[in-house]
């Protein structure tokens, strides 16, 4: 056994302080004290290099190889649960032999660990099971220690960590700093393991809204077909009264089309499949472009809707299926959340942007209820909606304001928000000239 060394010489103002100037007690107590500052100063390290990954089995092998580090090892491995049976699933140093062996729990100390829940160390693989006890020797294992990886009742896994034959066994201090690692490691996999759930259950929704957006697509459009049909008076002559009918229909028809719209726009944003298709575009035709859908929905509700365009703007060069998306999305939110007034869209020449470059500003403003400031954080969340008693009548997916924000960001651009409760709101759209190219 190695005396240990003393701590190192702590300097105060200009004279260095000497631990063989105190009593051999207040020696002992000095250097526990600076042991204990070591050992928890390396669990911290461990802590957040464990924290840091958010893939279980980056934890596992990031385990590994910190209980080799912190137990003076020459191997560590990882062995998961299914049913009656362990596989290795991460390994490092002299364990790398055991990647992916299979193998029966019974009679096996990984299978009294997990069925225990505690540390068992072992003097030699002799004392394992048939299987083990041939194996291991023949990698030169020597002394193990075997540890459960539990969090919140879960068993993640058993961890097992080994020393070459005729090394010194694992002691109590090996025990209790190795047991600490294991437990910060199981809080990580738990942690990790959430994550993978939720973006699972992620990917599975976007899927699923996808699909059922696809579908929904096809009758609309057939839907839509024999509205302008029966709007033409290709079947023959409308009444008044029917003809106001088949207008209530269409625009219907346009709103529910907006939607599935943007259903298919966030499951194509969440799975990273969308890019911006650039042409240049005349502003002036754009803006036209919108009052089939808008002006009607506004009047409907009461409310007065008005675009005012600053003369002479230059042509953007920008993807105009998403700008329009943008601008229905915005102007839409703005008539749902107004009740009396006018929902007015300005398009004007906005500032220089950071680089020069011109852009263009297209701003929305309602008189409708306004947004309280502890609002703002959540209004770009997808499927987040105001909870307030004032907007509860609002119906809608929720996810109108994320996708504007997300395409906005696409195209280069970006969108402002001004607003006061009871007073409206001002959503502008903020889109470069050009559509910026990477260099």
């Amino acid at each position: 056994m190695h005396s240990p060394s003393p701590p190192p010489r702590l300097s105060g103002g200009h004279a260095a302080i000497d631990p063989a100037d105190f009593p051999a007690s207040n020696q002992d107590l000095l250097y526990s004290d600076y042991r204990k500052t070591e050992e928890l100063g390396t669990l911290r390290q461990v802590a957040r290099a464990l924290a840091a990954e958010t893939d279980s089995h980056k934890v596992l092998e990031t385990l590994c190889q910190l209980s080799m580090v912190r137990g003076r090892a020459s191997g560590a491995s990882v062995a998961q649960l299914s049913g009656d049976n362990g596989v290795y699933v991460a390994v490092a140093g002299k364990a790398q032999a055991l990647l992916d062996i299979s193998f029966p729990l019974e009679g096996t100390m990984t299978g009294r660990v997990a069925r225990e829940h505690r540390t068992l160390s072992l003097a030699s693989p002799s004392a394992s099971s048939p299987f083990f006890a041939t194996l291991l020797p023949t990698l030169g294992v020597g002394p193990i220690l075997l540890l459960p990886l539990l969090a919140n009742q879960q068993l993640f896994g058993v961890l097992s960590i080994t020393r070459d034959a005729g090394h010194p066994l694992f002691d109590d201090i090996d025990e209790e700093r190795l047991g600490v690692m294991a437990d910060l490691a199981a809080l990580a996999i738990w942690k990790a393991r959430l994550l993978e759930e939720a973006r699972s259950a992620d990917a599975a929704k976007t899927s699923l809204l996808a699909m059922l957006s696809h579908e929904l697509r096809t009758p609309l459009t057939a839907l839509e077909g024999y509205g302008e049909l029966l709007e033409d008076e290709i079947l023959g002559p409308l009444t008044v009264e029917q003809r106001d009918v088949i207008v209530r229909l269409r625009t219907v028809g346009r709103h529910l089309g907006s939607l599935i719209e943007d259903i298919l726009t966030y499951a194509s944003l969440e799975a990273d499949r969308l890019t911006a298709r650039t042409a240049p575009l005349r502003v002036d035709e754009l803006m036209d472009s919108l009052h089939p859908f808008l002006e009607p929905l506004a009047r409907e509700k009461g409310v007065a809707f008005a675009i005012e365009l600053e003369p002479a703007l230059p042509p953007l060069v920008t993807d105009e299926a998403r700008l329009r998306q943008i601008l229905l999305n915005l102007c839409q939110n703005a008539i749902k959340f107004t009740e009396v007034g006018a929902v007015t869209v300005r398009v004007s020449r906005g500032s220089p942007a950071a680089d020069g470059s011109p852009t263009t500003r297209f701003a929305v403003r309602d008189t409708g209820v306004g947004i309280a400031a502890t609002d703002m954080q959540r209004l770009f969340r997808p499927f987040s909606q105001l909870a307030d008693s004032a907007t509860r009548r609002a119906r809608g997916t929720g996810l109108g304001l994320y996708i504007a924000r997300r395409l906005a960001t696409l195209l280069g651009g970006r969108i402002e928000l001004v607003s006061r409760p009871g007073e409206g709101s001002t959503f502008t759209l903020v889109l470069p000239q050009q559509f910026p190219t990477s260099p």
